[in-house]
């Protein structure tokens, strides 16, 4: 009796079913169910995706976050300038000295930026305006660089600008502006 329960359950024969006598429309049936699926979780996927996409509130925040790139980038650059100013004065500061006494002035330029020469150094007077020009030649990184500086002063009136003297001392430039009394 085994046997034949056996037997009984295994077999499937079947006059109606009409895939069995068509394996290929069952294959093309199979491949068109699948394509469907497919293209259907495509879909499904894309229309979040765009709809995501074009949601006003997406598109706030993102330019929101691009505002806020774009001003940090803004004020990292706004510090770098204002670094780079802030050594340049520095720079000019180590290039030019002025010390200022009851009987003269006293301008000390700094001669190692211009080869320590001060022929390379020209003092011209306008009234009772002074302007000192300088150029020099810098070997950095096996690289030459041409430093030209300038700078104008203007004094008060009691200052003899005609009977300035100027000497070297060492390496340095000095300019001596006597005052009335």
């Amino acid at each position: 009796m085994d046997e034949n329960n056996y037997e009984n359950r295994h077999e499937h024969k079947s006059d109606d079913c009409f895939m069995c006598g068509h394996p290929v429309m069952r294959h093309i049936l199979a491949g068109i169910l699948t394509f469907l699926g497919a293209f259907a979780a495509f879909y499904v996927v894309t229309d979040w995706h765009y709809k995501r996409m074009l949601d006003p509130m997406v598109q706030m925040r993102k330019m929101d976050r691009m505002m806020m790139k774009e001003a940090r980038m803004a004020e990292k650059s706004a510090q770098r300038d204002f670094a780079r100013a802030d050594l340049l004065e520095n720079k000019a500061g180590q290039i030019i000295h002025i010390d200022k006494t009851d009987d003269v002035y006293k301008i000390i330029i700094n001669l190692k930026p211009f080869d320590n020469d001060e022929k390379n150094v020209e003092v011209t007077t306008e009234g009772n305006k002074m302007t000192i020009t300088a150029a020099g030649e810098t070997k950095k990184h096996n690289k030459n660089a041409i430093i030209r500086f300038t700078q104008s002063f203007i004094f008060p009136d009691n200052a003899l600008i005609g009977e300035m003297s100027k000497f070297k001392d060492g390496s340095k430039y000095i300019i001596v502006v006597p005052l009335e009394d």
